[in-house]
Parts: C-alpha cells; sequence; structure tokens
C-alpha cells in the first residue's frame, strides 16, 4: 500500500466513532400494596363537577420511577410525548416518568370538565378546564417530583418525575424492570416512590452484559 493510500486510511479511521460500550442495567422492586383514597361522589350533576366516583386503583410496582443518575452526555427531548390520561376522575397512569425536555399531554377521556395544574415543586402551570376530546400539553424543564391535580376535582391527583437523561424506567406489575444501553461505568441507581421517597445502590455496569440491583418500599 502507497504512503498516501496508507495516510488516507489511518485518518478515515479517526473520524470513525467508536462503538460505545454500553450494558443493561436489570432488577426488581418490590412494595407494599397502599389502598388510595376513595374518589368521593358528586352530588352535583353539573357540566363541570359531574363523575361517578369509585376506589383507585392500589399501589405496586408501577408507582416507582427506577433512574440512572450521572451519566455524562447531552440528551435531546424526546420527540414522543408521554400522556396522563384523565379517565373515570383519575389520572392515569399514577406515577409517570419522563426526561427533561419531554412535553407531556393531558387528555381528557371523561365526559365532563378536567383541569390540570401543578404548584408544588417542579415546573408550576395550570392549563385551564376542558371538555372530553380535548387535550393540553406542557413542556417540563426542570428534574424533580411534579405533584398534578385538578381544580375541579380535589380527590386527583398523580405525579410526575422528571429526570435528566433517557436511562429510567417504570417497573412492569410484578416489579421486573431493565434499563438497556447504559454506558459502561460505575453509577447510582435510584429507585423514587411518592409515599416513600429515593432509595438508591451503587451499581457498576459493564461494557456488555447486565448489572443487577433490587429496591424494597
Amino acid at each position: 500500500m502507497a504512503k498516501r493510500d496508507l495516510a488516507l486510511v489511518v485518518a478515515a479511521l479517526a473520524l470513525t466513532p467508536l462503538p460505545l460500550h454500553a450494558g443493561t442495567v436489570t432488577g426488581t422492586v418490590l412494595t407494599k400494596p397502599t389502598a388510595r383514597q376513595k374518589v368521593p361522589p358528586r352530588y352535583y350533576l353539573g357540566p363541570y363537577r359531574s363523575g361517578r366516583g369509585g376506589s383507585a386503583a392500589e399501589g405496586g410496582p408501577r408507582d416507582v420511577v427506577v433512574f440512572v443518575e450521572g451519566v455524562k452526555g447531552t440528551f435531546p427531548a424526546p420527540a414522543r410525548r408521554p400522556q396522563l390520561v384523565q379517565k373515570d376522575e383519575r389520572f392515569n397512569p399514577h406515577v409517570l416518568g419522563v426526561q427533561t425536555g419531554s412535553t407531556v399531554e393531558f387528555p381528557n377521556e371523561d365526559d365532563f370538565y378536567h383541569n390540570v395544574f401543578s404548584v408544588v415543586s417542579g415546573d408550576r402551570f395550570d392549563l385551564g378546564r376542558y371538555a372530553k376530546g380535548k387535550s393540553a400539553r406542557q413542556t417540563l424543564s426542570k428534574p424533580g417530583v411534579v405533584v398534578v391535580r385538578c381544580e375541579i376535582h380535589s380527590g386527583m391527583k398523580a405525579f410526575i418525575l422528571v429526570v435528566p437523561n433517557p436511562f429510567f424506567v417504570v417497573p412492569g406489575t410484578d416489579g421486573a424492570f431493565s434499563i438497556p444501553d447504559v454506558p459502561e461505568g460505575t453509577y447510582v441507581v435510584k429507585a423514587w416512590h411518592p409515599d416513600y421517597g429515593y432509595q438508591e445502590r451503587t451499581v457498576s455496569v459493564p461494557a456488555s452484559g447486565s448489572a443487577s440491583v433490587s429496591f424494597a418500599f
């Protein structure tokens, strides 16, 4: 090979990005069932406040967000818009995890008006009242806990945990979770529950394969 050709090959290799060494964080979350407050019946069946009432679902692993803290890099806001649906006079899901910069949709699927607002921690907002089939949205730009409520129905409450990178997950109903494509390194993995706060574990993620961690609330 001529010196000129060899120099071109070396230059091309220098411009080729190296593959990212990444592993998977897997594990389980155990929780004690938490009875949610019953939604009170509505005695005034007007266009704003009418509702059927009933009991909200019990808590479980899906009330937890697990995330990896301290991953270096710049992470663009996701194009997909997560949803917090208003249905049967509840927010669904009760706990939602999103990345900073995400725009959350709040569709109303009930036959009456709802409102969406937050005044505790995180981003503060009030999206006003709107009817069935309509939706409002809010971009969340600050990491932290956002408590979401409805000004019309005082029993409605949900939580959004805003995290700084895409390495997070809400466990399945069996408590199992998997966070793929985590860059090789040692990190703090945190689990957050709205009733019990944070727990954390230190984990070393290999260049390939998986690292396991577990939490119990």
